[in-house]
């Protein structure tokens, strides 16, 4: 039961260091948006997210290679910061027009930009289609992905740089 009440709190304190990450991360996209650096701050004050371990096994019969551990698709989520520990994800390059596996680099996370980002600017910032491959190597490997969004009741209409007269929005509020 100790090992359980350890974990519990280990994967609390992880969780919390990323919703901390995460929220480093808004004053970036903001000025990429040519907005003010807090602007995202009123709709990540209490950010609803969701912490998945994944674990893909060693594969003991290599004919499954070439199947999806998780099959291609683009999160939901206003962002994904991603931990692994082998290389394992391939994402879609929308300017190569290809598929490119993501290096494994080390101390360091992959942010991948989700469809509720894409809907509030308009589409000028898209989601990252990508999938996961299984494992084909002799040891299992662990992906953690954090999904993170803003807060429940925060109304998202189009950021202001992101629609105009030329450019109406797209998309009703969330």
């Amino acid at each position: 039961a100790e090992l359980i009440v350890n974990f519990r709190k280990a994967v609390e304190a992880y969780a919390a260091s990323l919703e901390a990450l995460g929220k480093q991360l808004l004053p970036i996209y903001a000025t990429a948006l040519d907005m003010p650096a807090d602007f995202f701050d009123e709709a990540f004050t209490s950010p609803l997210y969701r912490l998945r371990m994944t674990h893909y096994p060693a594969l003991k019969d290599k004919s499954q290679a070439d199947e999806f551990g998780i099959a291609p698709h683009v999160d939901t989520s206003f962002c994904t910061i991603l931990a692994q520990d082998q290389p394992g994800l391939t994402i879609f390059s929308e300017r190569k027009q290809q598929w490119i596996k993501a290096p494994l680099l080390n101390n360091a996370f992959i942010v991948n930009t989700g469809e509720l980002l894409r809907q509030w600017t308009n589409d000028r910032f898209i989601s990252t289609r990508h999938f996961a491959n299984n494992n084909t190597g002799d040891t299992s490997r662990y992906s953690i992905p954090f999904f993170l969004n803003a807060n429940a009741d925060y109304k998202m209409t189009c950021i202001p740089s992101c629609c105009g007269p030329d450019s109406p929005a797209k998309y009703p509020p969330i």
